[in-house]
């Protein structure tokens, strides 16, 4: 009877480790996860396609303007929005057209800059009706214009992508939100252990020959 309380108590320290060493595991890997949206950042096209999708079937997005909405760049347009449209006047959201965007931030403002050369400034607090918000991982704004009130949403989400929503409400329409999803640019190789030694060999080489 001993014997089996004591294989009992056993198990459970077992147990126990294995949770502890399994939430510590976890833990690192959240932690070392960057939370900052300063830095590069380019367009993951299946995460994008996959949100969106979510997006459009949570809303109504081209049926309730009348016609169907225009794809560009993956993502939704409203739609009859050329010169004589009813939508002529809503410029779309530069942080939606990006391929590849960088964030800069200083002390009253979060800079937005393309790779194409197109940028963006969000400049924190209320100022000139537009409201502006921001923490490390987090950008927020919101504003409302003669033609359309707009809602920025740009955060950095649990598996370290940057998440960028913009809800647009026409004057008299029905909203949309649109969204893209960028992921940071892949590391570069490190050297392997052979490419380390051939190179120092190749170093030593030419510092003989001078």
């Amino acid at each position: 009877m001993l014997c089996i309380e004591m294989k009992k108590l056993l198990l459970r320290k077992v147990l126990c480790i294995s949770a502890l060493l399994g939430l510590s595991f976890t833990t690192t890997l959240y932690a070392n996860v960057d939370k900052s949206i300063t830095g590069t950042w380019i367009v993951n096209e299946e995460a994008t396609e996959t949100l969106q999708n979510r997006v459009r079937r949570s809303s109504t997005t081209g049926d309730a303007l009348g016609t169907a909405a225009t794809v560009v760049l993956g993502i939704p347009r409203p739609a009859n929005s050329g010169p004589s449209g009813p939508n002529s006047t809503l410029k779309f959201p530069v942080v939606l057209e990006c391929e590849e965007i960088s964030f800069e931030v200083d002390e009253e403002s979060v800079n937005a800059s393309c790779a194409s050369g197109v940028t963006r400034e969000f400049l924190i607090g209320k100022i000139h009706g537009r409201v502006t918000r921001f923490r490390r991982d987090i950008l927020t704004e919101s504003y409302s214009s003669t033609s359309r009130s707009v809602k920025h949403d740009i955060r950095v989400d649990k598996d370290g992508n940057l998440v960028a929503k913009v809800k647009i409400k026409p004057k008299n329409g029905v909203s949309q939100t649109y969204v893209r999803v960028y992921s940071r640019p892949p590391e570069p190789e490190s050297q392997t252990e052979e490419e380390q030694v051939e190179a120092e060999v190749e170093t030593k080489e030419d510092q003989e020959d001078t």
